[in-house]
């Protein structure tokens, strides 16, 4: 049986945000680049600079972080994440160019 591990965040307002091994394995097979940005999730959650709601779904979030060296130019960390009644979690992440919806 393969143990699952579960990596716990807070958001901005200390709600907790959890990222399964599941979760990431999807991050990383779509998003190689992210395995190198893990270290910004939590920042991100924290003290993100903009947050936007799904335009396709009421429960799910955007998060959004710029950071000036990434790719040798700007870039956010990108966070979408579902919330749930006693926490929440992440469903995907990536870098983007802008925050979705400016």
């Amino acid at each position: 049986m393969t143990k699952t591990y579960v990596r716990r965040f807070a958001d901005e307002h200390g709600n907790e945000v959890r990222l399964t091994d599941e979760r990431l394995r999807h991050i990383l097979r779509r998003h190689p680049e992210m395995a190198f940005q893990m270290h910004r999730f939590a920042e991100t959650l924290a003290r993100p600079d903009a947050v936007s709601p799904s335009k396709s779904s009421p429960t799910v979030r955007l998060y959004y972080r710029l950071y000036p060296d990434l790719r040798g130019r700007n870039r956010f960390v990108s966070l979408v994440v579902k919330r749930g009644r006693s926490y929440s979690f992440i469903l995907t992440a990536y870098l983007d160019r802008r925050i979705k919806g400016e």
